[in-house]
């Protein structure tokens, strides 16, 4: 079978299950990575693609200066792609070139995340009365209160929202899952949701997301990306962090865990599918957080 075509079928299927706009992009890329650099090759076949041509190209990158783990995210498309393929009964098991090929070790990176101080710092720069700003506010405080990916914030519909918590209908994996929001949220959500309604009769759209554009089309990660930087370099949030939706997912799930919840319902509240995922979070924890924790949870304090 012809690799390009696969490589088209493949990537349709992503967009068909409504994959982020981020992820898309970087499996075009990974994708035409390695179509590309067999083609120099002339392998254009799937049945002549070896471990040690995904191996090869590996240490291409490497040679060129990319990261190990810029180079293990390229695996982790390439082992996506193949996964497919056999899943689709193009290719064996058995003969899944991606399978056998190990990750490159990689150095534990750890992210710097937002101090409660810089999180309230930046809810309430967007303090105006106007539709925008009252949008970009409530997006800032579901990404601190639900720890939700920006992917399936941009892609809740008003009905998501229920009495006590938040339908997420599109999780990574196409799984969904609940997660509680505050009473602040909830309150903020309201005030919203009315603002809203009035908007889009002025500016009607045919898309259902509870998130519009000003042009009433659906939000991109790169306009929330902004949204949140924006407000990160007004009201001076530290320069290490990097301000992201992402880097909010991170805080909550720190912020969570000191705060008591146990490892395995931070899991579950984030979707992830393993709680190994999830145990990279505690890395980012600092040694006087842990040790205040461990005081306050000791055997003699309970005495």
């Amino acid at each position: 079978m012809c690799l390009k075509d696969l490589r088209d079928e493949f990537l349709y299927d992503c967009e068909c299950r409504h994959l982020a706009k981020g992820s898309l992009r970087n499996y075009r890329a990974a994708t035409r990575f390695l179509v590309d650099f067999l083609e120099l090759r002339r392998i254009t076949e799937l049945e002549e693609v070896k471990p040690h041509h995904i191996r090869d190209l590996m240490k291409e990158k490497q040679d060129m200066g990319s990261t190990p783990r810029y180079i293990n995210d390229l695996l982790k498309v390439w082992r996506t792609w193949f996964n497919y393929l056999v899943i689709e009964g193009y290719l064996d098991e058995r003969d899944n070139p991606a399978k056998k090929v190990k990750p490159l070790r990689q150095p534990k990176t750890i992210i710097d995340t937002f101090t409660a101080a810089e999180m309230k710092r930046m809810i309430q720069f967007y303090d105006g009365k106007d539709f925008l700003e009252v949008r970009n506010k409530t997006i800032i405080m579901l990404l601190f209160d639900t720890g939700m990916r920006c992917n399936e914030m941009i892609l809740m519909e008003p009905e998501d929202i229920k009495q006590d918590y938040i339908l997420v209908k599109h999780g990574k994996g196409s799984k969904e899952r609940v997660v509680p929001k505050s009473p602040a949220l909830s309150k903020q959500l309201v005030k919203y949701c009315t603002l809203r309604d009035g908007y889009l009769k002025e500016h009607p759209t045919r898309y259902k997301n509870l998130f519009p554009s000003k042009n009433g089309k659906p939000m991109t990660d790169e306009a929330v990306a902004r949204i949140l930087k924006y407000a990160a370099k007004e009201v001076g949030v530290s320069p290490s962090v990097r301000v992201s939706p992402h880097t909010c997912r991170h805080t909550f799930a720190q912020m969570q865990l000191k705060n008591g919840l146990d490892l395995y319902s931070v899991s579950r509240l984030m979707g992830h599918v393993n709680i190994m995922i999830t145990q990279r979070y505690l890395l980012g924890i600092k040694d006087k957080d842990i040790v205040d924790r461990g005081t306050q949870t000791s055997p003699l304090m309970n005495l």
